[in-house]
C-alpha cells in the first residue's frame, strides 16, 4: 500500500511536471499567435491611418477649390479682370524665375567644365 501511495505521489508529481510543460508550450504558441496578430493589427492601423490622411487631404483640397470658385463667382467683371492681370503678372514672374535658374545652372555647368 505504501508502494502504491508512492506511485500515486510519483504519478501526481510527473503529471504536475507534464502539466507545467504543456502550459509552457501552449503559452509559447499563444504568445507567437498574439505577436503575429499584433503585427497584423499594427500594419492594418498604418494602412487605415494613411487612407484616412489621404481622404482628409482630398477633402481639404476640395473645400479650398470650392471656396475659391465661390469667391470668384461673387466677383464682378472688373474684379475678375484685375485677377486675370495679376495672374498673368505672376505667370511672367514664374517664367523669369525659371529662366534665371536655368541661366544659373548653365553658368554653373560652364564653371565646372573649366576646372
Amino acid at each position: 500500500m505504501i508502494e502504491d501511495f508512492g506511485k500515486v505521489l510519483t504519478n501526481i508529481g510527473l503529471a504536475g511536471v507534464g502539466l507545467a510543460a504543456i502550459a509552457v508550450e501552449q503559452a509559447g504558441k499563444a504568445g507567437k499567435v498574439l505577436v503575429e496578430k499584433g503585427a497584423a493589427a499594427v500594419e492594418e492601423g498604418r494602412k487605415y491611418g494613411a487612407e484616412l490622411q489621404e481622404k482628409y487631404q482630398q477633402d481639404a483640397q476640395r473645400r479650398r477649390e470650392e471656396q475659391f470658385e465661390q469667391q470668384v463667382a461673387q466677383m464682378d467683371a472688373g474684379q475678375r479682370e484685375a485677377l486675370r492681370r495679376r495672374l498673368a503678372e505672376l505667370d511672367e514672374l514664374e517664367r523669369e524665375a525659371a529662366e534665371a535658374v536655368e541661366d544659373l545652372n548653365s553658368d554653373h555647368d560652364d564653371d565646372q567644365q573649366a576646372f
